[in-house]
């Protein structure tokens, strides 16, 4: 018998928009959070030519690797448990609680980690760029300053 994976549901917000018209979209970060059929921890909410909205659900200890998006800034509000973010300067290492953000420039450096002890939700807020970079993210480690940090 094959198995089925379940559908990709992180970029179909429109079928999570409360309420959709010419010039809105409204959404609620709890009902996403809470939602036991989630498959990922990135959950787009809504997206519009020059920006989107996202929650990142981390549980803890939850990390991503050391990244940037070109062409594209974030925003990161802490909405529930605890935010650590490290960039790649001396100083560029804060854990944040709910109601802090962060905000950081496209082609920035970044990592996010929950140190827990409860799973974390971050709602990211992004620019979407005009003219889509070749890529939309570059690790670290991928790139040149990284790879002579490693030497």
């Amino acid at each position: 018998m094959t198995q089925t994976s379940p559908p990709d549901t992180r970029f179909d917000y429109e079928s999570r928009l409360k309420f959709k018209s010419d010039g809105w979209l409204v959404s609620n970060l709890d009902e996403h959070a809470d939602d036991p059929n989630r498959s990922s921890s990135f959950v787009m909410l809504s997206k519009l030519k020059d920006s989107r909205v996202v929650i990142n659900c981390y549980e803890p200890g939850q990390s991503d690797e050391m990244h940037c998006h070109p062409g594209s800034e974030h925003t990161f509000l802490v909405w529930r448990g605890k935010l650590h973010v490290r960039g790649i300067e001396p100083g560029e290492e804060l854990t944040l609680g709910p109601g802090d953000f962060v905000q950081i420039k496209a082609g920035y450096y970044y990592q996010l980690h929950n140190p827990g002890p409860e799973p974390a939700v971050y709602c990211q807020f992004g620019t979407v760029p005009a003219k889509p970079p070749k890529k939309t993210m570059v690790f670290f480690s991928e790139s040149r300053k990284g790879k002579q940090a490693a030497e």
